[in-house]
């Protein structure tokens, strides 16, 4: 069965890049926690899209020294981030990152490892091409976010679980007329803190913490309970997790 290219220029990838979302400013501070103080070295996007959310980080950071790596499956993406002066390359991460063992001392992977078919190979490949001591930061949807405790009983499909190709709305019932957009995103698998934290694990990571982001798509009117529930990282809307490869 052929991959479907979600970000390609019919899908997401065609639709004009957007502000830093909440998950993304948490996954950026992480990571410029983690890289300060380094002399030097080497910085891995896992599924970089068009390479513009590792052009702001390299940026925020401004460390010259460090290198920086992405890589992605989507051609029409890693089109538009050749313009960018850093490295990229197209992999399937369903098969593996083409990097050596131990040549990054951080990786990151925004909102990728609910899109893949075999999200323990991600992990082990991301523990694998990680330097001991090397840091990984990983965000993904929350299956048990606040509003998705509420919509389980209500017999509603829940946000970020996609059972349809074509369209979000299958399964939304109320929710339809709350959706700006029914196009999905290709979801496929989705976790909660307990299941990120044991995943990461036994990949022989040691997992340091897990915060919670808001969702951006969430309605204005409840920005504000989204944002408090999100301090809670088991009702956040979004997980963001941070581990190391221990010596």
């Amino acid at each position: 069965m052929p991959v479907i290219d979600y970000y390609g220029a019919k899908g997401w990838g065609g639709r004009p890049a957007a502000d830093l979302l909440p998950r993304q400013v948490v996954a950026r501070d992480l990571i410029a926690r983690a890289l300060t103080g380094l002399p030097g070295g080497t910085v891995l996007d896992v599924g970089c899209g068009d390479g513009s959310f590792l052009d702001t980080v390299a940026t925020h950071v401004g460390n010259p020294a460090l290198h920086w790596i992405g890589v992605d499956y989507s051609d029409h993406q890693l089109a538009k981030a050749a313009a960018l002066p850093h490295e990229f390359h197209r992999c399937d991460l369903d098969q593996g990152i083409p990097l050596p063992d131990a040549s990054a001392d951080l990786v990151y992977a925004t909102e990728v490892i609910e899109h893949l078919t075999d999200p323990d190979l991600l992990v082990d490949e991301c523990a694998r091409v990680l330097r001991p001591g090397g840091r990984l930061v990983l965000t993904t949807p929350n299956l048990h976010a606040w509003f998705n405790r509420l919509l389980f009983p209500a017999g509603i499909q829940p946000v970020f679980y996609e059972t349809s190709s074509r369209s979000t709305a299958v399964g939304a019932g109320p929710l339809r007329a709350l959706k700006q957009d029914t196009l999905p995103v290709g979801h496929l698998r989705l976790f909660n803190r307990r299941a990120l934290l044991d995943l990461v694990a036994q990949s022989g990571l040691r997992p340091e913490l897990v915060r919670g982001a808001r969702f951006h798509a969430v309605p204005r009117p409840l920005w504000w309970l989204d944002g408090l529930l999100s301090r809670r990282a088991s009702l956040a809307s979004i997980l963001v997790l941070q581990a190391t490869k221990p010596h």
